[in-house]
């Protein structure tokens, strides 16, 4: 029973952390108003989280996470199709992909819009920036390997990786900047998709 209701206490203060930073942000959210919204005392907050950023870290840390697994999923398939030199496949996933990033998005809404909207004062505020950071990583690996395998390409500099790169990021979040419903984020995938996918086949070569 004891179990149950640290369980049914640990899962309020977390809505009620939720319901607060969406509604004023995270920097502005009080602990005092927090704990008088979920109904416990300061001290009862204390034996479930250390701070309001563990709440946070909780409501986001997986969807965060786990959207950077699924990057790293379709640039394992990139790398593949390099490797195999059938690098016109490479483009042909990106639909695949970015279709698969938004369902992934929707399916945790809420933890996306704390992160988008309200992450100030965390660590996450910076998130486009690390997705950034995160693929040109991998980009400057797909150079080394297009050297290894003697294809021909356009290597592109820094800033107009780093610029393109948070371009897209940015149009990707859009949809939950703007509460649109999945249908409607899922209608400009195609579009989206087709357009980037042109842009860095023109700025690459290949």
């Amino acid at each position: 029973m004891a179990t149950g209701r640290y369980e049914i206490t640990h899962k309020r203060i977390l809505e009620s952390g939720k319901l607060l930073f969406l509604k004023d942000g995270y920097e502005r959210t009080n602990l005092r108003e927090l704990c008088k919204v979920a109904g416990v005392t300061t001290g009862a907050f204390y034996r479930h989280f250390q701070d309001k950023s563990a709440i946070f870290s909780e409501l986001v840390d997986e969807a965060a996470n786990g959207f950077l697994s699924r990057f790293d999923i379709a640039q394992g398939e990139c790398f593949d199709y390099i490797d195999e030199g059938n690098t016109d496949e490479v483009w042909k996933i990106s639909l695949e992909t970015v279709t698969d990033f938004i369902h992934y998005v929707y399916l945790h809404f809420d933890a996306f819009k704390l992160i988008l909207c309200s992450s100030d004062g965390t660590k996450y505020s910076n998130y486009i920036d690390w997705l950034v950071e995160w693929e040109l990583s991998s980009i400057y690996r797909m150079f080394d390997v297009l050297d290894a395998k003697g294809i021909s390409y356009r290597r592109a500099t820094h800033n107009e990786l780093h610029m393109i790169l948070h371009a897209y990021y940015a149009c990707l979040f859009e949809t939950i900047l703007h509460d649109l419903s999945e249908e409607e984020a899922l209608a400009s995938a195609k579009s989206l998709a087709e357009f980037f996918s042109a842009g860095w086949r023109q700025l690459l070569g290949f």
